[in-house]
């Protein structure tokens, strides 16, 4: 999708009579309990961050938000570090019993109470506005929005001029590549042993941010690459190393795991976003479907007001 509909698509809608406050994710399962470790991102203090925890918490944020993340590669490994920030301070706050005081209870009371507000407005009373069936043909007709580029699943390790000459730099990569040859010759062209040779290696030697992830920038687009290895890069065999590539900034060695033609994103997969992208465009009927709501329950509600208790 367009990146100019993603930001428009989630963005958080500002109306007076709605909170931008979203409910708290639930509490993470401590590690001890039978959860698969392959299912655990993090683990925080004994408390165990599950993949579909993270994906909850992550598909929640804004599109804006998330594309900023992505920018570069990696974006939800980056996410997962400034999460388990937020996780610490929570254990925290616990800790010290600060969620026990009866003013963050009523503030916390109020923030649930507005978020059900919030959701039941967006998933039950704006599908009167925004139908399933608006929402398809929103995506009919605008087949151009949907557009998915053509992308790599990419590993990369860096060493950068402004800490060696040229000459340092392909000497370090040189002895990485025969390491990894190596590895390739005994491992029979085996591309899951490759990608993890080539992972540790890039935690070992890289100077790029993603050196930690093992070089990972996962699914990128042309624009998020450096312009003097992108052509390598969609162009270059899977499962195997590059040359040494050489750029303004510095060299690299490079890994494609995976590869997809340019394609239209699945109905399904922005569903949602479409959804969400009009809602905000229509923003104010929804609020009119709103006062038609709430005036029809008072009607048929008993409510008493007492202005004289009201100070």
């Amino acid at each position: 999708m367009k990146r100019c509909l993603i930001s428009l698509a989630l963005a958080v809608v500002s109306i007076s009579s709605l909170s931008a406050q979203q409910a708290a994710p639930a509490t993470a399962k401590p590690a001890a309990e039978a959860t698969p470790a392959a299912n655990v991102v993090a683990t925080v203090n004994g408390e165990a961050i599950t993949a579909a925890e993270l994906d909850r918490v992550w598909k929640r944020m804004g599109a804006k938000l998330r594309a900023q993340y992505e920018q570069g590669g990696n974006g939800k490994m980056r996410f997962l570090e400034n999460y388990v920030g937020k996780r610490l301070l929570l254990q925290l706050a616990r800790q010290s019993d600060f969620e026990k005081s009866p003013a963050v209870q009523a503030e916390l009371e109020a923030a649930k109470e507005s978020a059900l507000f919030d959701l039941y407005v967006r998933d039950v009373v704006a599908t009167q506005i925004v139908t399933d069936d608006a929402v398809r043909k929103f995506y009919d007709d605008h087949p151009a929005d949907f557009l998915r580029p053509e992308q790599a699943r990419v590993r990369v390790i860096f060493v950068g001029k402004d800490k060696h000459t040229i000459e340092e730099s392909r000497a370090r990569l040189g002895e990485v590549m025969k390491e990894l040859y190596g590895i390739k010759v005994r491992s029979a062209n085996n591309p899951e042993a490759i990608t993890q040779a080539f992972a540790a290696a890039a935690a070992r030697t890289s100077e790029h941010p993603s050196a930690s992830a093992g070089g990972d920038l996962g699914w990128v687009d042309r624009g998020a690459l450096d312009p003097k290895i992108v052509d390598a890069v969609f162009t270059m065999n899977q499962h195997t190393v590059s040359g040494i590539l050489e750029s303004d900034t510095g060299a690299y060695l490079v890994l494609v795991e995976d590869r997809h033609a340019a394609s239209v994103e699945p109905f399904d997969f922005v569903r949602a976003a479409i959804r969400e992208y009009l809602f905000s465009a229509n923003v104010q009927k929804v609020m009119e479907a709103v006062n038609r709501t709430t005036n029809e329950l008072r009607a048929s509600s008993k409510v008493t007001l007492h202005p004289e208790n009201v100070k």
